[in-house]
């Protein structure tokens, strides 16, 4: 980006920060996450560290807080408000503690550090003046504003119940007190007064989070509102000079003192004396977040030493000796590179936006779903835009919202195509759906798409076959139809440019493994349109197939150069059903009764029954048959079935489960787990960043558990 473009996309940049600062901190809307918001100012910081000549005053990089909104009287704060710098990763700690040591100068010093959370609420110092009676009261409250000065809100704050209105010292405390003393912190609002408050509010009035709840509370003009809404308070900082006269020499005593005197401090916190540590109580918080009945969105890391505190200073805005580690965004913005469509192994053909590279949630994000054509004139998202991009829990990231007032010029909208992008069959859209599909049953994009689908992790899991091994089988073809990878053979393999001996043993020993596959794995492996992998469970399941007790041989070990195996394997024991007698059955079956097997609706049974009826599909399950290829019989039915009827959501990481063993865990004891959130939930799973999915919960008052909860349900 040259010097011209940088200037255009500053400006750009400020106006949208500005808009939504003034919206959330003084408006109290979120018009967009504070993950957006902070996206876009990292952009911002980067932009003006390559072109520090384009950095004025009025940049948000160069102010602390939001501007004020002129209702509420301004004072001139005692010490101006400083704020944190953020950092997203470990090595950004490992980064900060380097810059410590340059700063000191004085070679590797070892640092103590107090870990805090970091209270998502809004900043506020208490100002106390010492009286003649030798008791310091409350006299005034200031939010942070814009660091010099901010909005004077003493009658609202008055009322938090858990702040002193007046505090002695404790003994042997200085014998020359300060006349003002400065206490700072957030005001924060619990999660279950937020859903109280919201309960009496009119759908527009909603407040969209507990912070903006706070925050829209405590600029009140009458006090008697705050009052009613249960705010509270966490108090962390002091002013210096009260600091001193008190002999406070570390964070952890300064703590120590707000709690002597009656101020409220959290006390989940933890004095550290490495990175390491900081990192390890950065994943404990994040195990425990979703537990506490306030909203965090980090820790806080502090360098405990106050001396050491005065050595590292300030940038112009923020202290060296501090860091906020916050926790992976789950929404950011990106620029859209390209929109892509992809055809899949159903012939639907869906568009993709190709962003440049953006962290989120722990991963780095270069392709987000627009879903369909109606999506993309929804969003009126085109190449060159600015997008936010989301990802909760499991959900593959998607484009969210379009920032058009960051839009470059000479944009044009993007019009979805009328033929395959593969074959050029020309696309249809039926009746009642939003997908354009391509009707050719020959597609090579998605033939690809379905074997890619054939041999996955959840259908049958044949390790080696990844994306470009299978373009290559098809190309050759090797491979026609999924059937067909259980006749290669080493001959087939070893030539082609991507094998080598090793591979092609590992590849044809994973195939032979295959030959056995659970039950449902074998039917979600089909790709049948409307059958997921929760309904091919509930089908596998619930339909009493026939099965029979087999004596397999299971192969250890390939001849190099020869298509057989070698002499080395193993005879097992396996109950299954074998695939001819799943075609008879499912013959006899009416879609009605499927439809009725509870969990599976006419939609998806009409949709298999229908693939069982087509000759082509019989044929490919006829030369599977003949490859030795059974399923096996659904485990769990065993356990009591204390989950039937119950229907479950998964969502988020969980400490010790994974998501599919959650899920296993839940349908062996006959519940049902579905994708989604609705009236029909009897139980959300929660793990750590669930996303959306915990607000439909709320909505809808579904109940919801953590791991331990659901372990000790699951044992009935």
């Amino acid at each position: 980006m040259n010097r011209e473009e940088a200037l255009r996309r500053i400006g750009k940049l400020k106006n949208e920060i500005w808009k939504f600062n003034r919206a959330y901190f003084i408006e109290n809307k979120t018009l967009v996450s504070e993950d957006v918001r902070d996206a876009l100012k990292q952009e911002l910081i980067a932009l003006e560290k390559e072109h520090p000549d384009l950095i004025t005053p009025d940049s948000p990089t160069q102010r602390v807080g939001a501007p004020l909104d002129g209702r509420l009287p301004k004072i001139i704060h005692m010490t101006p408000k400083e704020s944190l710098t953020d950092i997203f990763s470990e090595a950004e700690l490992k980064d900060w503690e380097d810059q410590m040591h340059r700063a000191l100068g004085e070679g590797k010093r070892k640092f103590a550090f107090r870990c805090e959370l970091k209270i998502d609420g809004l900043n506020i110092s208490l100002i106390y003046q010492y009286g003649k009676d030798g008791q310091y009261t409350y006299v005034r409250a200031v939010t942070r504003g814009n660091g010099i000065e901010g909005e004077d809100v003493t009658h609202t704050v008055r009322t938090i119940e858990s702040l002193p209105l007046a505090f002695t010292l404790p003994e042997h405390s200085s014998a020359h007190p300060p006349k003002f003393m400065e206490i700072s912190g957030e005001v924060f609002m619990m999660k279950a007064a937020l859903k109280k408050l919201n309960a009496k509010l009119e759908e527009s009035e909603k407040f969209a989070n507990p912070r903006n709840a706070a925050a829209g509370s405590v600029r009140q003009l009458d006090p008697s509102v705050a009052a009613l809404r249960d705010l509270r308070m966490f108090c962390y900082a002091l002013d210096t000079k009260t600091a001193d006269a008190m002999g406070i020499k570390t964070q952890q005593e300064l703590m120590e003192f707000l709690d002597a005197i009656g101020i409220p401090t959290n006390h989940e916190s933890k004095l550290v004396s490495s990175i390491e540590e900081i990192q390890r109580y950065f994943e404990h918080v994040r195990q425990m977040r979703e537990r506490l009945p306030f909203d965090i969105d980090g820790i806080v890391a502090k360098v405990n030493d106050r001396k050491m505190q005065r050595d590292l200073g300030s940038t112009a805005k923020a202290p060296r000796w501090a860091r906020a580690y916050k926790f992976p965004a789950e929404q950011k913005t990106s620029i859209v590179k390209d929109i892509v469509l992809q055809v899949g192994r159903t012939g639907a053909v869906t568009p993709v936006a190709h962003l440049t590279p953006v962290l989120l949630a722990g991963t780095t994000v270069t392709r987000a779903t627009l879903h369909n054509e109606d999506e993309i004139q929804r969003l009126d998202v085109r190449v060159g835009d600015t997008v936010i991009v989301q990802k909760a829990g499991d959900v593959i990231p998607e484009v969210l919202q379009v920032l058009p007032d960051l839009r470059p010029r000479g944009s044009k909208p993007f019009h979805f195509p009328l033929h395959c992008p593969s074959c050029s069959t020309k696309l249809v859209r039926e009746e009642g759906e939003v997908v354009r599909r391509c009707p050719n049953p020959k597609c090579a994009a998605a033939r690809q798409e379905r074997i890619e689908h054939f041999v996955s992790r959840y259908a049958f899991n044949i390790e080696g076959l990844g994306k470009e091994t299978v373009e290559e089988l098809i190309n050759e073809e090797i491979v026609v139809d999924p059937s067909d990878i259980f006749t290669l053979t080493y001959e087939d393999l070893i030539t082609l440019p991507l094998f080598k001996e090793k591979k092609t043993e590992k590849i044809l020993l994973a195939v032979e493994r295959a030959r056995r596959v659970p039950l449902d794995r074998f039917l979600f492996a089909l790709g049948i349109r409307h059958v997921g992998r929760e309904t091919a469970d509930l089908l596998a399941r619930r339909i009493e197939w026939p099965t029979h007790a087999l004596t397999i041989s299971e192969k250890k070990a390939v001849k190099s150069q020869q298509s057989l195996f070698g002499g080395e394997e193993e005879k097992l024991e396996i109950r299954a059903v074998k695939i001819e007698e799943i075609c008879k059955l499912v013959s006899k079956i009416s879609p009605e009764d499927l439809g009725n097997i509870q969990g599976i609706g006419s939609i998806s049974a009409t949709s298999f029954h229908e693939w069982f009826s087509d000759e082509d599909n019989l044929e490919i399950l006829g030369k599977l048959s003949r490859a030795g290829v059974v399923c096996l019989q659904p485990e769990g039915g065993s356990l009591p079935q204390i989950f039937a009827g119950k229907t479950f959501v998964v969502s988020g990481s969980l400490p010790t489960l994974s998501r599919e063993e959650a899920r296993q865990m839940i349908k062996d004891r006959g519940g049902n787990v579905s994708g989604s959130v609705s009236k029909k939930t009897d139980y959300l799973l929660l793990g750590e960043n669930p996303g959306s999915k915990l607000d439909d919960a709320n909505k809808l008052g579904t109940k919801t558990l953590d791991e331990a909860a659901f372990l000790k349900l699951s044992k009935g």
